[in-house]
Parts: C-alpha cells; structure tokens; sequence
C-alpha cells in the first residue's frame, strides 16, 4: 500500500492519466492530477477519488510554456510537501479532431512541445521535489524501439523516442537517489479506439501475440511495480507493455 506516499500524474484528464491518478488513489497514496483542458473530466476524477475516501487535487498547468510547469511544481510543493512519484503522461494528440485544423509541422511542433520538451521541464521542476528513494516514471510508445510507417506514427515514434532518451539520461544523472524509468505501451483502447471500426479492431488484435487490445488498467499495474520497492534495482529502462507486438 501507498499510504504516507505522494504522486503527480500529468496528464490526468482521461484515458491512461485518468486510470493512473485512480490506481495509486485506490493504493492510498494522495494524487496530484495536471490538466491542460480536460477540467470538468480531471475535477470529476477528483470527486470519485474522494468518494472512494482518498485524497487528490488539481492543477491545471500548459506543458508547453516554462512558467506555467514551475507554477505546477510550486502547487505540487504546496498541497503535498514532497513527490515520492512524479509520472510524465501527458501527450498531445496528432490524429484527433484537436488537430485536424492544423498543418503537418504545426501538429509536429504541438508534439515536440507537449511530449519531449513538456517531460523534461517536468522532469526538472519535479527533481527537488523528490526525496531519495522516489522516482519518475515517463510514458514512451512501443513503436518508437521498431519504427512504423506514415506521417502520424512518425511523429509518435520521434517525440516518444526522445521521451525514452530523456529517461535513460535522468537515469543515469539522478542515480542512486532517484531511479527513472519508462513504459512503452502498445495499443491501449481509449475513447479513440473504441470509436473505431471493429475491422480495424480485429485486424490490430491479429498482430498482437496475447490476441487483445490493451486496456489501462495493464499500464498502472506496470507504473504501480516501477514506482514500488519491488524495482528497487531498476532504473533507465523501458517496459514494453503492448502484449508482445515488439519484442527486444
């Protein structure tokens, strides 16, 4: 159990972020849920982690501009005292009706910002949070270790592929107080997935060895046991959690 321990979640709106704020609530531990937009989504997650008799707050905070990130770290500091946990999550969208009006490099740009340069201010405002024996955990992409074709997913696999650099790096600089380390997750159903036609549901469970899409539940099992004591020994690595599509 997680009790007397902290954790920031990024990214805590919906989906993944949303399911890992409610996994380490539910483990006891107090939350800290970012948002950028996803107000009424984040302050209902809040309101069910109450209910559930946990302890959660929410900031909203813009990744993409230095201020506002140190304005996240100063609340962190203020509701919580210290961070045991600080998860990276949050991601921006390429292939959504939020990016449908904008051209190529603007949707390259609005990735680079939010995943890769986002992380690691995130990273570095977390650092004097962190007491040793904490951790940070980043959120990478399973395609960023084999590559996959066209323009979406060369996006993902580039700007995940540095969040996993970036990891190794904290890794390697903030090694032996605090470990770092990051979860690659495959296909995960979201809002996006489920809306898709059950072809193309099919045909990506073809190609997945344990025969099933994801679901966000598999990612905080995997964010609970890299944050835990149980990991206590590892540091700057990627667990691929995509149910054997890339193998390494």
């Amino acid at each position: 159990m997680l009790h007397n321990q902290t954790v920031v979640v990024t990214g805590a709106g919906r989906g993944i972020g949303r399911a890992l704020a409610l996994g380490f609530a539910q483990s006891g531990a107090t939350v800290l849920l970012h948002y950028a937009n996803s107000l009424i989504e984040t302050q209902a997650t809040v309101s069910e982690i109450e209910a559930l008799g946990g302890r959660a707050f929410a900031v909203q905070a813009d990744l993409r501009a230095p201020a506002e990130v140190i304005h996240l770290a100063n609340e962190a500091q203020r509701l919580l005292g210290k961070v045991d946990v600080w998860i990276n999550n949050a991601g921006a969208s390429a292939n959504t009706s939020e990016t449908e009006h904008l051209s190529e490099d603007q949707r390259f740009e609005r990735m680079l910002e939010v995943d890769v340069m986002g992380t690691w201010r995130c990273c570095r405002a977390a650092i004097p949070l962190i007491p040793a024996g904490g951790s940070i955990l980043t959120i990478g992409w399973d395609h960023a270790l084999d590559g996959a074709p066209g323009f979406v997913n060369q996006l993902y696999a580039a700007s995940k592929g540095a969040v996993i650099s970036l990891t190794r790096c904290f890794a390697q600089e903030l090694a032996p107080n605090i470990r770092v380390n990051c979860i690659a997750p495959g296909w995960v159903e979201n809002a996006w997935s489920l809306g898709r036609p059950e072809s193309f549901r099919q045909r990506i469970e073809g190609q997945i060895p344990l025969g099933r899409w994801g679901k966000a539940a598999d990612i905080v099992g995997a964010a609970l046991f890299l944050t835990s004591p149980a990991a206590s020994f590892i540091t700057g690595q990627v667990l691929v959690v995509d149910g054997g599509e890339v193998m390494r």
